[in-house]
């Protein structure tokens, strides 16, 4: 039975013994785990500020203003005038004098309005408890707290 060159005894006193099966050989990289958790929470942090109740509203009164920016009415017949959206217009969009087509767009911009007002009366009626009652962490069962002067007095949670 013959053996093995790799079982000789000079395999056996090798500097590299296990060396391979160790990982000794491999490169060590700090790890970017940290980096990752850190843009992980600023994109989550990022995004729940974009999609707070104050930023709809204020993204939903652009849109309002814009379209109110639209109507433009002759100062001299006094007749309105619906010119299009920068999108339309770019596509070759044209003005339009045609009342239905106007009527429509502001009972549409008064939609918007009315959504809007509804929107921030109800946000006005939430009680302090409702507010206490949305800092309950969801995991742990218990409160969090909540302070009414976080957010420039608009209260919160910590």
């Amino acid at each position: 039975m013959s053996s093995s060159k790799f079982s000789s005894p000079f395999f056996k006193k090798s500097p590299l013994q296990g060396a391979y099966s160790s990982g000794a050989d491999s490169i060590v990289t700090v790890s970017d785990l940290p980096h990752y958790q850190k843009l992980q929470q600023d994109l989550v942090a990022g995004t729940l500020a974009t999609f707070t109740p104050e930023a709809i509203d204020e993204d939903m009164q652009k849109t309002i203003d814009k379209r109110g920016s639209r109507i433009e009415i002759d100062p001299t017949t006094k007749k309105e005038t619906l010119n299009p959206s920068k999108f339309n217009k770019f596509f070759g969009g044209k003005s339009t004098d045609d009342q239905g087509k106007i009527d429509k767009f502001k009972a549409k911009t008064d939609k918007l309005q009315t959504k809007l007002d509804s929107r921030k009366k109800d946000r006005k009626a939430t009680s302090q408890e409702t507010l206490a009652n949305a800092c309950i962490d969801k995991k742990g069962g218990g409160y969090i707290g909540y302070d009414p002067d976080l957010n420039n007095g608009k209260g919160g949670c910590y």
